[in-house]
Formats: C-alpha cells, structure tokens, sequence
C-alpha cells in the first residue's frame, strides 16, 4: 500500500465525508425508487391475471388499500 504525505485540512476531509453521504442517500433514493417500480408492475400483473385484492395484498405483504392505489393510479394506461 502507498501512502502519500500530502497533509489534508480538516475541511477537506468534511467535504469529502459530505460527498460520501450525499451519494449514499442517492443510491439508496434508487434502490428504493427501482423496488416500488417492480412491486407496481407485481401487483398490476397479478390484477391483470384475475387475482383478487386480497390475494394480491397477501402475496405483496402489503395492505388491500395499498394494492387498490396502484391499480387505481395505472389503470387508465392498463386499458
């Protein structure tokens, strides 16, 4: 391993923890936004299969109100 000795101030070293964090919550915002996209599309092909709300809210883990929000939101493009 090569280690330099080029002195770094500790403002530098906050800008630098700063960018770390900012590009974690970034990524995390991604994952998040990219699983929701997935359950929609679960949940709007399970309703398009014939399932009922409440089996698609059981498989999905998740409340009959939920599953109906995303029908209703998807459902002008579904027809």
């Amino acid at each position: 391993m090569l280690v330099s000795n080029i002195p770094i101030n500790q403002e530098f070293r906050e800008d630098v923890r700063i960018m770390c964090n900012l590009s974690t919550g970034i990524e995390e915002r991604a994952t998040e936004r990219a699983t929701e996209k997935t359950s929609e599309k679960f949940i709007l092909n399970m309703y398009k299969k014939g399932y009922t709300l409440d089996q698609i809210a059981d498989v999905a883990e998740t409340g009959v109100d939920e599953v109906e929000a995303i029908i209703k939101k998807k459902e002008p493009a579904m027809a």
